[in-house]
């Protein structure tokens, strides 16, 4: 009769089950152990190293428990933060790494930003349409290190109003010794809204929606152009 009920619960596995659905939790998993305990055939009582192996699978999903729920924490937490910080760029003035230019209706002005790591005695921003072709060559001439902010009046070099829609922008620099200056570009914004997404919390700029984390500088209140 024992070694009935024995074989009875030793042929229940304790391996965790391919369906997730199916898996043991830490508590159904402590009181299988225990009842395998109580019922073994004590003519034939559980193998050290059975037990032992047993013990090692619950503390093992144990940590597993532990370990997903300190990182779930740590999700919902880092979520909480960056609602926060979305919250508050609200009306702040933010730099997002980026060439591209967009005219909003025809003919529309738009600023070009980059920034320069050395003074250049010549500068030459490139405009080109979806198609990579180049519709408008500006010539600001030279400029200091530093953020620079460029006017483009959406017009080819005919002066032609362009139609709305999406351009890049390439600035060429060359400094002392007729070295190339290295080029950052950027697009410079106010925030003025928010909308949480299934990827993440998207900021609205200036109609734009550039994702949060695409942020590289947040101006103080009243100061645009430090690096």
């Amino acid at each position: 009769m024992l070694g009935e009920i024995s074989s009875a619960y030793t042929s229940i596995p304790l391996s965790k089950s391919t369906n997730p659905t199916d898996s043991l939790g830490k508590d159904a998993f402590m009181k299988l152990l225990v009842s395998q305990l109580r019922y073994q055939n004590p003519l034939e009582p559980m193998d050290n190293r059975d037990f032992i192996a047993q013990l090692s699978q619950f503390s093992s999903l144990e940590q597993l428990t532990d370990l997903r729920e300190t990182f779930d924490a740590s999700l919902q937490q880092q979520k909480t933060m960056n609602q926060t910080l979305a919250v508050g760029l609200l009306g702040q003035t933010v730099n997002v790494p980026t060439n591209l230019a967009v005219l909003h209706g025809d003919g529309e002005e738009t600023s070009i930003h980059y920034y320069l790591e050395s003074d250049a005695k010549s500068v030459e921003i490139q405009i080109k349409d979806v198609n990579g072709a180049v519709v408008r060559t500006l010539t600001p001439g030279a400029q200091p290190m530093g953020d620079q902010e460029v006017v483009w009046n959406g017009t080819d070099d005919l002066g032609n109003a362009l139609p709305e829609g999406n351009y890049t922008y390439h600035v060429l620099a060359v400094g002392g010794g007729d070295l190339p200056v290295p080029v950052l570009p950027f697009f410079q914004g106010r925030v003025d809204g928010l909308r949480l997404t299934e990827e993440g919390i998207m900021l609205k700029i200036e109609g734009r929606e550039i994702p949060l984390s695409q942020v590289e500088i947040v101006h103080k209140a009243g100061k645009t152009g430090d690096k």
